[in-house]
């Protein structure tokens, strides 16, 4: 039986979570150990309030708890070492840079990452060498993640999409019995995401309350913006709606079967480009109808006026009000859009393909 380290930013961490955590805890015949770099409550700290202090706190934290498991690992010698991102951001320092490196030289070392974590600053260029250099697997979501590796880690790059275990629809029949219920008084439009994308969603908000304007004066239905996020979206609306939730993973795919329409707007700038489209994945699950910016990994999520609408963004935000009347007001397009969803969810982006993926790479 294989022996795995698996470090991550722990559960309450999106991209350890949906990235490696919901498959290592089903896997059973190897022995993982979770090597977590910091708390749940110090994560939800450093996310909620990013103060000069709490940002220290947070780096000390990953400091120590690494030293403590690189010297466990030292003396345990797993086979395999996983990295998500980073295992060290800011923090790759003597003198755990050295036990950082020892560990990695003596494991089979898999490396996976989702976001652009060099355009955003989360990996030192020390520990960028480290997994470089000693990197046996490097798992991303797009080409343009891969364009970021030199030519060796090029070779042993592979793709996998993020998706989600949790979500999958058991009884598609019934799926969309609340949705198409309350279809004919109110349209309710879904956004999950951090705190960090706030300023995507931020932009399309004038668009989207000139839609629910527009959808009131044509069919007397409100429009709903429900945010969940780790901080509330504040913004100033006449017509549009908007509710938010704080972020809790068991509250999200009841929140997902009530909304009709799942949104993943985008600025056009760079950091935009290494995204992987998981919102959107997280929508095609439940059968929930997309609109999405036409910017970097979005367009391979969505299949355009057929799974959702893509809306060419980059010079304003018009096509948002036009996508969103497009799917408020002609429930049958909905319905397609909907059965489309479910289709392509588990043609391209199924748990079970991942999962066996996972398997095979820390078993085998």
């Amino acid at each position: 039986m294989k022996k795995v380290s698996v470090y991550t930013r722990g559960f309450t961490h999106a991209a350890s979570y949906y990235r490696i955590l919901q498959y290592t805890e089903k896997i059973k015949d190897a022995k993982i150990t979770n090597r977590f770099t910091v708390t749940d409550k110090m994560f939800r700290k450093y996310s909620n309030f990013p103060t000069l202090i709490c940002k220290i706190q947070y780096h000390l934290m990953i400091f120590f708890r690494n030293f403590r498991n690189f010297a466990a690992d030292m003396i345990a010698k797993p086979d395999i070492v996983v990295i998500s991102r980073a295992a060290v951001p800011k923090v790759c320092v003597f003198p755990i840079s050295l036990m950082y490196e020892h560990i990695l030289k003596n494991s089979k070392v898999i490396w996976d990452f989702d976001d652009d974590i060099f355009g955003i600053n989360e990996i030192t260029k020390a520990e960028t060498r480290l997994l470089m250099k000693h990197s046996d697997h490097i798992i991303v979501t797009s080409e343009y993640l891969k364009n970021k590796l030199n030519p060796r880690c090029k070779e042993i790059t592979s793709f996998l999409p993020t998706t989600d275990g949790d979500l999958p629809v058991k009884d598609k029949e019934t799926v969309n019995r609340e949705r198409e219920a309350s279809y004919g008084e109110k349209v309710n439009i879904l956004w999950v995401g951090s705190s960090s994308g706030l300023k995507h969603i931020r932009n399309v908000v004038p668009a989207l309350d000139k839609a629910a304007k527009a959808v009131k004066e044509k069919t007397g239905k409100t429009v709903t913006l429900t945010v969940i996020c780790n901080l509330p979206l504040e913004s100033e609306t006449n017509y549009l709606k908007i509710e938010n939730i704080l972020w809790a993973r068991d509250i999200v795919p009841a929140e997902m079967l009530k909304a009709h329409i799942g949104i993943m707007p985008l600025l056009n700038i760079k950091r935009s480009l290494g995204k992987g489209g998981f919102k959107l994945v997280q929508y095609m699950a439940t059968g929930l109808p997309s609109i999405a910016s036409d910017v970097g990994f979005n367009s391979n999520v969505v299949i355009n006026n057929e799974t959702g609408i893509l809306v060419d963004d980059k010079d304003d935000t018009d096509g948002w009000a036009d996508a969103v009347m497009q799917l408020s007001v002609d429930i049958d397009k909905w319905k397609n859009f909907s059965r489309a969803s479910m289709e392509k969810w588990e043609e391209n982006f199924s748990f079970d393909r991942n999962m066996e993926a996972w398997h095979k790479m820390l078993t085998e």
